[in-house]
């Protein structure tokens, strides 16, 4: 009968070794790179201290800034059966971006800047206010689509029509149907534009379903729909 050999014992042996072999080899790597190793684990551990204290800093700026915020929007749209003082309002919010301007507070801040001008009239300075928001916390995708919607309404009022369509083309892409889609079809008719006022319409009779735009909407569709021309009298015969 053939020999069976034992090779348990070398089997066992052989990993041992190349687990020796690995820790030896790291061991004289970082013997030899102790020095760049050690400023790659200080920079790295900088920098997520860094980190945490952004944060933390971040999170007290914004304790501090939401009151401000709160107060301001309090001038901006009081309760019930007192006047609104966009002037007061104004001022207060421009504070808050000043003070806290990488804060969440800070880009509300921002936004009703814009709009307190143009409930005061200053329509060129909110358009103005609303580019600045958008240069700046163009990263908020909600907000800037209401800016965007904003900045539309504020373009209509300074007979802009076809900025006005750009920005709620934009505001729409951002936030979805709405305020802005019930504008650009009632700028799509006013020009003409019978094909895409229909569009707008449906998308608001289909996703609004049950609102006062979807009504409005429904009606308009039947109103503005081509005319079917009768059939000519050599088709009829």
């Amino acid at each position: 009968m053939p020999r069976i050999k034992k090779r348990g014992y070398a089997a066992k042996k052989q990993p041992e070794q190349e687990i020796r072999t690995l820790a030896h080899n790291v061991s004289e790597f970082m013997a030899a790179h102790r020095k760049n190793v050690t400023i790659i684990i200080s920079a790295l551990a900088a920098v997520l201290i860094l980190a945490a204290g952004f944060r933390i800093m971040r999170s007290l700026q914004e304790q501090k800034a939401a009151p401000l915020e709160a107060s301001a929007y309090g001038y901006y749209s009081p309760m019930q059966g007192v006047s609104a003082d966009y002037a007061k309002a104004l001022d207060l919010f421009r504070n808050v971006q000043k003070q806290y301007p990488s804060t969440k507070s800070g880009a509300i801040a921002q936004y009703y800047i814009g709009n307190c001008l143009a409930n005061l009239g200053r329509n060129d300075e909110a358009l103005t206010a609303y580019k600045a928001f958008v240069a700046k916390y163009g990263s908020d995708g909600f907000l800037l689509g209401l800016v965007y919607e904003r900045m539309g309404y504020v373009n209509i009022a300074l007979g802009k029509q076809a900025d006005a369509a750009k920005a709620f083309e934009q505001s729409e892409s951002l936030i979805g149907p709405g305020a802005s889609t019930l504008e650009l079809a009632r700028l799509y008719e006013a020009a003409g534009n019978v094909a895409g006022a229909q569009q707008q319409y449906k998308l608001i009779a289909d996703k609004l379903a049950g609102t006062a735009w979807a009504m409005e909407a429904m009606g308009k569709t039947q109103k503005i729909s081509p005319i079917q021309m009768p059939a000519s009298s050599n088709a009829a015969k």
